[in-house]
Formats: C-alpha cells, sequence, structure tokens
C-alpha cells in the first residue's frame, strides 16, 4: 500500500527549511533504505525494530515532502527526489567515516580485504586469471568477489553507477558508457574489431571482404537483442544486411558456437586471440570500417581516498598493460 502524504493537515510539521532543522540520524534511515530497499532489512543494518524504521521513513517523507520510496515488486523503489536524497546521503555519510575514522594504511601483503569488482565475460575471461595471479604474489590473503556486470539501465536509470553507490561493486571493468560527475573512468586498452570463424568452415587462403562477411550466417552477441548494433548501423549505410542466425549474451558463448558450426562472430580481438588456437578458430580482419573496443575501469570520486583501491587499480594497469 502506498502512503499518500497530506501536507496540508494541521500537525505535520512543515518541510525542512535548512539542513539544522532535521535530526542526522535520519540521513542513516535514508542510506540503510537505499542499500536495502525494504523496511525491515533496513532496520536490522541499522539496529532499529521495524516499527521504528516505518516511523523514520515516514519523518523523512515529512521532511522532504516527498514519498522518497513507493512499493514496487517486492522492494521499495525510490522516487526520483529520493534518488537525488540518497545519492547525497550516502556521499555525505562515506565523506564524514573517512574524516572520523581514518582508515590504516593499506598493507597488501597481509590485507584480508575481499574486492568486489563488477566485469562482464570477456574480462573475466581474459583478465581475471592474470588478476589473481598477481593477487597470490602480491597480496595472497586478500580475495576477489566478480559481480557480472550489465549494461543499459531500468527505471531508476544506468545501472553501473547505482551497483556503485549502492557498495555492491567497489570498481567496475569493461565497456563503459558514460557516467554520472560522481564516477570516475580510466580507458585501460582499444582493441580493433575481428572475425572468428571454424577453420574448417573458411579456407586460410580463400579472401574475405565485405561480400563475403555479409554472405555467411552470423552470432551476434549483445545483451539487448531488440536494439540495432554498430555493425547493422555500418552495413545499412552502405546499403548491405548480414543474415543473424543466433543472438547470445555472452563473447564465450559465440567463440563456442562458431568453433562448432559454419557461422561467423564479430568481436574484439582481445576476447579472441587467447582462445583461438584451443578452439580451431580463424581470425580474420573484419571487413568493415575500424571501429576499436575500449576497456575501461570505473569508480566512485568518493573512493579516490580508499587505499586499498587504489593499489588495485595500479595493479588492474600493470596487468593490462603487460598483457
Amino acid at each position: 500500500m502506498v502512503l499518500i502524504l497530506d501536507m496540508h493537515q494541521t500537525n505535520a510539521p512543515a518541510p525542512i527549511r535548512s539542513l539544522l532543522s532535521l535530526d542526522l540520524n535520519l540521513l542513516k534511515a535514508l542510506h540503510a533504505l537505499w542499500q536495502c530497499r525494504g523496511i525491515t532489512a533496513a532496520g536490522r543494518m541499522i539496529g532499529l525494530s521495524q516499527p521504528a524504521m516505518s516511523h523514520a521513513l515516514q519523518r523523512l517523507r515529512l521532511a522532504f515532502a516527498d514519498e522518497l520510496f513507493v512499493r514496487g515488486p517486492g522492494v521499495l523503489v525510490p522516487t526520483p527526489r529520493g534518488t537525488e536524497l540518497c545519492l547525497a546521503a550516502s556521499a555525505a555519510l562515506s565523506a564524514l567515516e573517512r574524516v572520523a575514522v581514518p582508515a590504516e594504511p593499506f598493507q597488501p601483503g597481509s590485507s584480508t580485504r575481499r574486492f568486489r569488482i563488477g566485469m562482464n565475460d570477456y574480462v573475466s575471461a581474459t583478465l581475471l586469471p592474470r588478476m589473481v595471479q598477481a593477487l597470490a604474489g602480491q597480496a595472497p590473503q586478500a580475495a576477489l568477489e566478480v559481480i557480472h556486470l550489465p549494461r543499459g539501465q531500468n527505471q531508476d536509470g544506468p545501472l553501473l553507477p547505482r551497483l556503485l553507490d549502492e557498495g555492491r561493486i567497489e570498481l567496475a571493468l569493461g565497456q563503459i558508457d558514460d557516467l554520472p560527475p560522481r564516477c570516475r573512468r580510466q580507458k585501460l586498452r582499444e582493441d580493433p574489431h575481428v572475425c572468428a570463424l571454424a577453420r574448417a568452415a573458411w579456407p586460410a587462403a580463400r579472401p574475405f571482404d565485405i561480400g563475403a562477411y555479409t554472405g555467411l550466417r552470423h552470432v551476434r552477441v549483445s545483451s539487448f537483442p531488440e536494439r540495432r548494433s554498430w555493425v547493422e548501423k555500418v552495413l545499412e549505410a552502405q546499403g548491405l544486411t548480414r543474415r543473424i542466425a543466433v543472438t547470445v549474451p555472452h563473447f564465450m558463448a559465440a567463440l563456442h558456437l562458431v568453433a562448432r558450426t559454419d557461422l561467423v562472430t564479430t568481436l574484439p580481438l582481445g576476447a579472441v586471440a587467447p582462445f583461438a588456437e584451443a578452439l580451431g578458430l580463424h581470425v580474420l580482419p573484419s571487413p568493415l570500417p575500424e571501429r576499436l573496443h575500449h576497456l575501461d575501469m570505473a569508480w566512485l570520486n568518493a573512493g579516490d581516498g580508499d587505499q586499498g583501491l587504489a593499489w588495485l587499480r595500479g595493479m588492474i594497469v600493470e596487468t593490462v598493460l603487460r598483457g
């Protein structure tokens, strides 16, 4: 049931005009609701009972003259004003904690920290093994927790910033789209696109031009099959089309498909080269106009003072450059 506030009730306090008039403990409640998306779980996070947490939410709604959170399918969904306030509260609390509780210097050799990283299957198949090796040598007691990195957005906006805001990941690795100002992005590498086919499906001496490319059936990699890909846009500009036989969400699925069929796929070189020999693939230059695939790293500006995260980013940069 959605609570409809009547701000004209005579017994309701007026919306705040100054932050000094707000009980700052309510910011902790707001942050907990943002992270947990439920009254009971949020209360448990900050040590409040379910009725006390419901009362805190009511006070927040009255103070900011907004619903802040409404009932969704099994969770509380923030309103646009609620999202704005939650992001500000999270940043303020993080900044205050860094000042009030200074972090101890990060020591890789003795750290038992678990780093939470978002990445797609391309990164986890190619870069992650080298990261694990580097971690074993430099921070043997530390651990990595890998979370699938989705692209696109939902009703709350782009997915990646929300994963960072909620602390579900501390760092993201992949081809990352534009980010809001509260996030930072670093470009790590650029790869050309290539075409991968089974050796049995394409003789090495046979020319591979745009006519050959459009004459084959294709495996398309996309998390959003309803969208026109950059390949379709390039071909349409030339009055051409391609026949898509299969659409899959993962790079590795595409490679295994073309290895066992007469299909072709177009992928970044970095996603193909490490597996071409084992899978028996031809790796051919793409006949399409060059379009580079970029590998990026992203994190919150608020994490710049995190010594452990800074060390991890440096280790990743070294690992990527070495590869």
